[in-house]
């Protein structure tokens, strides 16, 4: 308990905003001005207030006068002027004022309290020992300094909420923009990287039977040069929706369905590839499909990229509300994944399976590279009996 009263005690005090300079130059002039008005004193009664006028100056150029000593200028000075002959009465609003701004800037809610404590204890030593005789009453003012004192906090406390929400939008705005950013990194990289072994594949192929057949090796070159127009294609559909303002009108993503027109894809480009799917896997589509999709043609691209020689095995199986995805490739020894330098595919397919709620698994296996990918089935709405 006493820890916690010495921590509440060391809490800094807020700089004065430049906003609120102009209050702390007017407030304290306006006030001196209505209290001669109402309650006329002497001219040296008003000289008496001075200091705790030059006190909120001070204050309002940021000088770094502590809480107590601006409480103290200014209920001494409020004080001294009320207590001649019970002239200035008004006054004492520079010291509910006194009150609102250091409750206001004050960290500790204890000092803050002890202030406004100590503000109506001289208020009431006033008025009920110093001149009693001029029936000043201290209890409305006593009153003005609580409320002051729960405004100045409420205020406070409002300020360190709206400083809490600009913090949180900022962050949100980072993370969506990183977001982004990894976003269209995963894109670039799959598209990039599905083209350039596809088209590599297709002309390796052809350089292969360009002297036996020439017939085989046109083939093969059309082919890369339809894998090059479709991906043309595909890079500035993703420019434009990147450009676009709207996303309704998006051409739609790949999903699981076209994952046989995908391993024909890489057949066709030499690739020994084996496709197998079990499991009920009618309407997975969305962003389940797609990711699927994603994942297997990443996992297709590094194997023609590094280990093109090797029998490929892809299995889909739906089961128990997922569905798993496996590449596995062998033959060549060595990972289908370069060891070393930074690896996006992996990253990519990760981040992917992560996004919709799954897993992914990587790691060489006997003889090539082995992707495993588990996602849960998106679920199916029940059918309303008639």
């Amino acid at each position: 308990m006493w820890d916690r009263w010495l921590a509440d005690l060391r809490r800094p005090e807020a700089p004065s905003p430049r906003e609120d300079r102009t209050y702390y130059l007017v407030i304290p002039v306006v006030i001196v001005v209505l209290a001669q008005v109402t309650r006329p004193g002497s001219i040296g009664q008003v000289l008496l207030l001075l200091p705790a006028v030059a006190a909120f100056w001070l204050r309002a150029f940021d000088v770094r006068l502590p809480a107590e000593l601006f409480a103290a200028i200014v209920l001494g000075s409020a004080a001294l002027a009320v207590s001649r002959e019970g002239n200035l009465e008004g006054a004492y609003f520079l010291i509910a004022t006194m009150v609102l701004y250091t409750s206001w800037t004050l960290g500790s809610w204890t000092r803050a309290i002890l202030i406004a404590g100590v503000a109506t204890l001289v208020e009431w030593w006033v008025a009920a020992k110093v001149i009693p005789e001029h029936g000043i009453t201290w209890q409305p003012w006593a009153m003005a300094n609580i409320f002051t004192c729960v405004l100045g906090r409420t205020l406070r406390h409002q300020q360190g909420l709206i400083r809490q929400l600009e913090d949180t939008r900022r962050e949100l705005a980072e993370h969506a923009v990183a977001e982004e950013r990894r976003r269209i990194a995963r894109d670039l990289h799959d598209l990039a990287g599905h083209t350039l072994a596809a088209v590599l594949l297709h002309v390796t192929g052809a350089r292969h039977v360009l002297r036996r057949d020439v017939d085989e090796a046109e083939r093969a070159l059309r082919d890369a040069e339809a894998v090059g127009r479709s991906s043309l294609d595909q890079i500035r559909a993703t420019v434009a929706a990147l450009r676009a303002d709207e996303r309704g009108t998006d051409p739609a993503l790949p999903d699981a369905a076209d994952l046989g027109v995908l391993v024909d894809d890489y057949r066709r480009a030499g690739l020994d590839i084996r496709f197998d799917a079990d499991g009920d896997l009618a309407g997975l589509d969305g962003p389940v499909g797609t990711a699927l999709h994603r994942i297997a043609r990443e996992a297709l691209t590094n194997v023609a990229r590094h280990a093109p020689g090797n029998r490929v095995e892809v299995s889909l199986v739906a089961e128990d509300g997922a569905v798993r995805l496996r590449v596995v490739d062998s033959g060549t020894a060595g990972p289908a994944e370069p060891p070393d330098g930074p690896h996006f595919g992996l990253v990519g397919m990760a981040e992917r399976a992560r996004a919709v709620g799954g897993e992914l698994d990587a790691g060489p296996a006997p003889g090539g590279w082995r992707v495993e990918a588990r996602l849960p089935l998106p679920r199916r709405p029940e059918a309303v009996r008639p």
